[in-house]
């Protein structure tokens, strides 16, 4: 049992009724508050005792309810002590006996007030020390947290995904307090407006996060060197630009270099991607637009001459012969359900001795609207998910399923209208989707008729 010290006071509330006020403090890492370590008062007295719970920093107190059985009127709260603040963690409304309640800080309060006519109401709270956490971080939009330990000591490692910039500290450390907290803020990823890469292997450039100065005018240059003897693909994922916004592509460091890609110049986007003569690549990108941003996407990669660079695909998967890619190699690609193939083959080879290259461009996946499926399980996505489409749009999907066997669908996100309709013919099922919406994910599965 916990050792403790308490006062005993008396004072007058009126010419009838005495006043007990009791303080008692804990500093013992484990013990109990019991109502019977107190004398018998007077009827008609006024008791109010305060139990103080105070142990090591970094430690919180855990207090269970052992027994209560209070009378009519009397009051027992549990509070959380952080500096001058009370915070109600429970009271006699809601405590039941094995009840487990822990303070955020090293401190905790019990308030007990009775009035003594009826005889006075019992209870017996055990508390204990334990070990206090930081919260666990938040993870930032576009990157990651990793946490190895959130007590005293532990760190928070963040980092961000490919084409963002960390804006912050790179490692949080949670700091032993009366209430544990972390080192500092936590950071934010960014896409920063240019930059320069130097021995570049895979990354990506993004459309910055923040718009320009006040008039909205911006000026982004990413310069890119991949280690000597290397080249550089330029696969954009993604290309939307505003009217009087523009982007160049340099096959250099210099605006005098070898031009690639104006976006003044071109109509047509280069998703079949953009190969620099030597080691290195200089993009360029201005706004006038302000708020009214512009969108893109560039993934970069380094490869050695002598070798086709390594295939991409978004929203699928390939598969190749060689892993370094060198003459001869065939590629194949499939696309995630819910996706098809187009604007280019599904198997590709790397070809010509003297300056390798891809026989074919590399094959878009994008989500159609409407067609046939007849697979045991698949995903109806709305066109070009997940951007959203054109409206006034109607796509249809037909599921056919073998004869005596149902649909089952999972509507996972719907924004819209979706209308479904179930026809069976003579043979089989068949399920048709006339979809009207903006962005739509289903899946679906057979079942065996019931």
């Amino acid at each position: 049992m916990g050792s403790g010290g308490h006062t005993i006071k008396h004072r007058s509330h009126s010419p009838c009724m005495s006043s007990t006020l009791c303080s008692v403090s804990f500093s013992d890492p484990e013990g109990y508050m019991d109502s019977s370590d107190f004398p018998p008062q007077p009827l008609g007295s006024f008791l109010e005792c305060t139990y103080n719970v105070t142990v090591y920093t970094g430690y919180g107190v855990e207090l269970q309810v052992k027994s209560v059985n209070l009378s009519e009127g009397e009051l027992l709260s549990i509070r959380g002590v952080d500096g001058p603040t009370l915070t109600v963690l429970a009271n006699q409304t809601l405590l039941v006996e094995g009840q487990v309640i822990r303070s955020p800080t090293n401190a905790i309060s019990v308030y007990f007030r009775t009035f003594q006519d009826d005889g006075l109401g019992t209870f017996q709270l055990h508390y204990q020390a334990f070990m206090l956490s930081c919260s666990f971080p938040r993870r930032p939009e576009a990157g990651d947290v990793t946490v190895m330990d959130l007590h005293s000591g532990g760190v928070a490692h963040f980092h961000c995904h490919l084409g963002y910039e960390l804006q912050g500290a790179k490692t949080l450390t949670c700091i032993n307090a009366s209430k544990p907290h972390w080192s500092s803020q936590e950071p934010v990823c960014s896409a920063p407006c240019g930059g320069a890469v130097h021995n570049a292997t895979i990354g990506r450039v993004l459309s910055p996060s923040y718009p320009g100065n006040t008039n909205g005018s911006q000026l982004c240059v990413w310069t890119i060197e991949a280690p000597e003897g290397q080249k550089l693909h330029l696969h954009l994922e993604r290309l939307m630009l505003q009217e009087k916004d523009r982007m160049i592509v340099y096959s250099g460091l210099t605006n005098t270099s070898a031009l690639l890609y104006d976006s003044l110049r071109t109509e047509s986007v280069p998703f079949e991607g953009l190969l620099s003569e030597g080691s290195s690549i200089r993009i360029e990108f201005t706004s006038d637009q302000g708020q009214a941003a512009s969108a893109f996407n560039i993934r970069f990669e380094a490869f050695e001459k002598g070798h086709c660079y390594e295939p991409y695909i978004q929203n699928g998967n390939f598969t190749t012969s060689d892993p370094t890619y060198n003459i001869g190699t065939i590629v194949e690609f499939t696309c995630d359900p819910g996706h098809s193939l187009e604007q280019g083959p599904a198997v590709i080879e790397c070809v010509n001795v003297r300056d390798p290259y891809w026989n074919d461009t590399e094959p878009l996946c994008r989500a159609m609207c409407g067609g046939e499926l007849s697979a045991v399980a698949g995903v109806v996505l709305s066109p070009n998910w997940p951007e959203p489409y054109a409206e006034g749009e109607d796509c249809v999907w037909k599921i056919h399923v073998g004869e005596e066997k149902r649909i089952f669908l999972d509507i996972q996100l719907l924004t819209g209208q979706l209308v479904v309709m179930a026809h069976r013919p003579s043979q089989g099922g068949c399920y048709a989707f006339y979809v009207i919406a903006v962005r739509l994910s289903v899946k679906h599965t057979q079942s065996h008729k019931a």
